[in-house]
């Protein structure tokens, strides 16, 4: 089983990062935002422009391992955008598919895109026409969880012998719009 996880912070171009690398007729593409922002947009005047809503974790959870089921049974590789978020997140889908691999043999490749802070305010502000004190917010946040991901990510490597899932992370670079392997591990 292969699932592929892009990771990177606010406006980094996961999505567009998704599009150019992982045909959608090859791939489970599971874009978290996407689905939540479509489930729930009514809610968008009532949670005061947050972009996390605190019910949604069971529901991508619970999607996260369907979407595991599904291309297992189909042998079909899973790939998501805007999971995980933060080492939460990573650890509780880490459980499950250790949980889960007894099963099967999963190989996570992990593509860490990442951008500078000057270019993520410039991306938000290009995306939102302006910027404010919320978006700022989320990209401290968003850069904070990444970080955090990405040491979490660390942790797992180094105890892969204790479970069957074997983590290889890609580390990539934007130049001219396109984004560059910079190293593997």
């Amino acid at each position: 089983m292969i699932i592929n996880y892009v990771l990177g912070q606010a406006g980094s171009g996961k999505s567009t990062f998704i599009s150019k690398e992982f045909p959608k007729d090859d791939n489970i593409i599971f874009n978290v935002g996407e689905v939540l922002r479509s489930t729930f947009s009514c809610l968008k005047k009532k949670q005061a422009e947050k972009n996390v809503w605190s019910f949604a974790n069971p529901l991508v959870y619970s999607m996260f391992k369907h979407c595991c089921k599904v291309g297992r049974e189909f042998d079909t590789p899973v790939v998501t955008d805007g999971l995980p978020r933060n080492s939460k997140q990573l650890m509780v889908t880490h459980r499950y598919l250790t949980t889960w691999s007894h099963k099967t043999d999963v190989v996570v490749y992990v593509s860490c895109l990442h951008i500078n802070r000057e270019e993520q305010i410039k991306r938000i502000t290009e995306r939102n026409g302006s910027i404010d004190e919320y978006q700022l917010d989320r990209i401290e946040q968003s850069r904070a969880d990444l970080d955090g991901t990405l040491q979490a990510l660390s942790l797992l490597r180094e105890s892969s012998s204790k479970h069957k899932i074997d983590y290889k992370i890609n580390w990539y670079a934007q130049h001219d719009g396109a984004f560059h392997l910079e190293r593997s591990l």
